[in-house]
């Protein structure tokens, strides 16, 4: 059965992150497990010794009962989804943690809340979080704290028509597919379209998916940044999708100024795919 690893440290944020979750989980057809690591920090910060990982492992069981428990009490009387709603904890890194996770089970997606109107900097996690997002072998969805959509009807994909993107949006199609949602692909640039670019790139994608509910749209604007935040503000679109580059448009998601800009001002879910990850929902 498919996994959605939602992480929790029993925030508002991370327990608004884990009702859209369920909501996703229901139409892909996936079980939820809830993780609430403990983090154990040596360094500059003092260990955590044994005794004291007890009463927190303790707690920490406690709260993902009760979280467990109203997540299964929020589905509706009509609701008739199997899906099911499991939880783990664990003493480490929030890297290696979803790491074990995601071996032991199939999961296809990590889901985190934000803390605000999408400050990432401020994540429930904070920069563990942002390490554990770079090495992760899954998509990762980001969790505005408010303004979440009733459902996922439009889909933005923000790409420099690289033709490696062409399996990516061949990897979003079967995402969105199960909402029946639309897909946008947005292309910003300074510079006017490269007309015979865009129709070979476009051509190279309706030759290798089958779906129908694909448009395009190129946005001229000076700054990458503002065109990213004027579409995710003004395009009426549900989920922002995005890919995690070191190098290339859009940069680095945490450490390039374009999209960690985005990131700030989002007010929608944020969909992170890494260069070179092919997930078929």
């Amino acid at each position: 059965m498919k996994t959605i690893l939602v992480l929790t440290d029993f925030s508002a944020p991370s327990y608004t992150a884990a009702q859209f979750a369920l909501s996703v989980a229901n139409v892909l057809e996936a079980d939820i497990t809830l993780c609430h690591v403990i983090e154990e920090i040596v360094g500059s910060r003092i260990k955590i010794f044994p005794e004291e990982y007890v009463g927190l492992r303790d707690g920490a069981i406690k709260n993902l009962n009760l979280q467990v428990h109203n997540l299964i009490n929020e589905k509706s009387d009509s609701d008739t989804t199997s899906t099911r709603v499991s939880y783990c904890t664990a003493l480490g890194s929030v890297t290696d943690t979803v790491s074990n996770v995601a071996n032991v089970e199939k999961v296809i997606l990590l889901v985190m809340g934000m803390s605000g109107a999408g400050m990432i900097d401020r994540m429930i996690f904070g920069s563990n979080t942002l390490n554990s997002i770079d090495k992760a072998n899954c998509p990762v969805l980001l969790v505005p704290f408010k303004n979440l959509p009733d459902n996922i009807n439009k889909i933005a994909f923000a790409s420099d028509l690289s033709l490696g993107d062409i399996d990516l949006i061949h990897s979003l199609i079967s995402f969105a597919k199960l909402f029946n949602a639309e897909i946008l692909i947005v292309h910003i640039s300074e510079a006017s379209a490269d007309q015979f670019k865009v129709d070979n790139f476009l051509n190279e994608v309706t030759n290798k998916v089958n779906y129908f509910k694909i448009y395009y749209r190129h946005i001229q604007d000076k700054s990458v940044d503002h065109g990213l935040d004027w579409i995710a503000k003004k395009g009426l679109i549900d989920v922002f999708a995005i890919v995690h580059r070191n190098t290339k448009f859009p940069e680095n998601l945490f450490t390039g100024s374009v999209t960690k800009k985005l990131s700030r001002s989002i007010e929608i879910p944020l969909l992170v795919f890494q260069e070179n990850q092919y997930p078929i929902f």
